[in-house]
């Protein structure tokens, strides 16, 4: 009698429990996987007269008074930094501080190469997650354009882009991007970068 009550007991409880356990762990196991999958994005810069796709792994040689828009497509929701620095290292512009939509596609401002001639930069920070320290460096220049908040900015940058250097990502690769151009329906060629958590990427521009 007794020991008919407690294969009852274990067909009724522990079996059902078991299942759900194993299933606990299946889910878990398959969100594991997801945040273990490589975070993928691409990243384009586009020259808007022509609509061209500009490689952009060494300087790019231009006229001045050409036009330039970035553009960035990541696979996952993340965040992105992007600043603009002028020749002389005396003007930043903070193009963008914030979140990336997953799978939609942010299109900077047009950049203009206004003269003087010289050279242009752009500071590309692209994270999995918010960068709080660098967050706090372009609140305060934000609040106070001044040398000292500007050069702390652009420190933080470079320490970002020294510590993300010692790590391997996987090697670069064409891909094709949304619309190039909101509302319209052309593509254009973008790199696909891969295999970190954080990227650091400078796109200089010589006119």
């Amino acid at each position: 009698m007794g020991g008919e009550t407690m294969k009852n007991v274990f067909g009724k409880y522990l079996l059902p429990f078991l299942l759900i356990l194993s299933l606990f762990l299946f889910v878990s196991g398959g969100n594991s996987e997801k945040q273990d999958k490589p975070f993928n994005w691409t990243m384009a810069l586009q020259n808007v007269k022509t609509g061209e796709s500009v490689p952009f792994s060494a300087p790019v040689m231009s006229d001045t008074g050409a036009q330039f828009r970035l553009l960035i497509n990541p696979d996952a929701a993340c965040f992105g930094y992007v600043i603009a620095e002028s020749v002389s290292g005396d003007e930043l512009a903070i193009l963008h501080a914030g979140p990336l939509k997953a799978k939609e596609e942010w299109i900077s401002p047009i950049l203009v190469l206004s003269p003087p001639k010289g050279s242009e930069s752009l500071f590309v920070v692209v994270s999995r997650g918010e960068l709080a320290d660098l967050t706090q460096r372009i609140n305060a220049y934000n609040g106070n354009q001044g040398v000292t908040q500007r050069r702390a900015l652009m420190n933080e940058v470079l320490r970002i882009r020294s510590e993300v250097s010692q790590f391997k990502e996987a090697p670069e690769k064409p891909v094709l991007m949304g619309a190039a151009t909101r509302g319209s329906p052309d593509k254009t060629e973008g790199v696909e970068f891969s295999g970190l958590g954080i990227y650091v990427k400078t796109v200089s521009i010589e006119h």
